[in-house]
């Protein structure tokens, strides 16, 4: 099992997992995300820190040295109120004190907990999250998606297969291409697929998803994918018209397939598919199915990757048979 390294914690990046969330959803959803912090939690004195030889005792063989103060104490609180996402009968603590079977997942879930909460989270908030992740390994969790049409890159034998719902004009989705890019660049079995969901309070995304099903009839999505998102803050019907000009396709047949209706019914079907799914924003991504509940962060997404891989090759368990 790797160990959690200093290197991992020094992450600083925003741990909400946001997204463009469509209009008529806003209102059903904002509240309950500001009311995620229970108000005893808020209120509540800290508790003194725990020395270095206490915490070494609370937690031993957990790495925690050069941890900061603040994360070292919500480790270990955070340790004896959760536990193993295996389904062992032990918190996390109590497995790892114990040197149970199931020490390697509690260390491997610490790290989980470790990462979130050094990237901002509450321990409240983490703990929410880390329950959220494991439940989503249930099969019952996991969803089928029609993926017919859509356009994906890497091997299509792929074990591990993940699916994006996105709109072209979510600066949400902007921020997610390159960590799904990244991903796939550096994981041989990893494929991405694009499905099409744009919102209807961004004015450009449809015309923009429609331009990429065009591109994508003569081998130039990803081409195309790219020069919209790069150009996002300044879209435009004629700008649209100008980068599938750049990609080397023609503007005026992209204008007679639009006249001709030809495109909408393919946004419209992946787009019913998020529908169906439950989709409320950009970007909803899943991987085999499974409902990514994990901030978007280059740590997170390798952690999931490795989960997955592991779930799958134990046919849908944590150990092996």
């Amino acid at each position: 099992m790797r160990k959690l390294s200093i290197s991992l914690l020094s992450l600083a990046l925003p741990l909400l997992a946001t997204s463009c969330v469509r209009e008529d959803a806003q209102a059903a959803t904002s509240a309950p995300a500001k009311a995620a912090l229970p108000a005893q939690e808020a209120k509540a004195p800290a508790a003194p820190s725990m020395s270095a030889e206490e915490a070494a005792a609370a937690l031993p063989g957990y790495p925690m040295e050069g941890m900061p103060t603040f994360l070292r104490d919500g480790i270990i609180a955070a340790s004896q109120d959760e536990f193993v996402f295996d389904g062992s009968p032990y918190t996390l603590a109590g497995c790892i004190k114990q040197n149970y079977s199931c020490k390697e997942n509690a260390i491997r879930g610490l790290n989980l907990l470790a990462t979130m909460m050094n990237a901002g989270a509450s321990r409240s908030e983490a703990l929410t999250s880390y329950s959220r992740y494991y439940r989503s390994f249930d099969p019952a969790q996991r969803q089928t998606i029609d993926t017919a049409g859509a356009a994906c890159r890497g091997p299509a034998d792929a074990k591990v297969k993940i699916v994006e719902f996105s709109d072209f004009e979510c600066p949400h989705c902007a921020a997610a291409r390159p960590l799904l890019e990244q991903l796939v660049a550096q994981h041989r079995d990893v494929q991405l697929c694009f499905m099409h969901f744009p919102l209807p309070m961004h004015t450009n995304a449809s015309s923009a998803a429609q331009a990429t099903s065009f591109a994508q009839r003569h081998g130039k999505f990803w081409e195309l994918h790219d020069k919209i998102f790069e150009n996002q803050q300044r879209l435009s019907p004629a700008l649209i018209k100008q980068l599938v000009q750049e990609v080397g396709l023609d503007p005026k047949a992209l204008v007679r397939a639009v006249e001709a209706d030809e495109l909408s019914p393919i946004v419209d079907k992946q787009k019913a598919e998020g529908v169906r799914l439950g989709i409320q924003g950009t970007p909803s991504i899943y991987m085999n199915g499974r409902k990514l509940e994990l901030p978007l962060m280059p740590a997170l997404l390798r952690f999931t990757i490795e989960d997955e891989l592991r779930w799958t090759a134990n046919g849908g368990k944590w150990t092996a048979p």
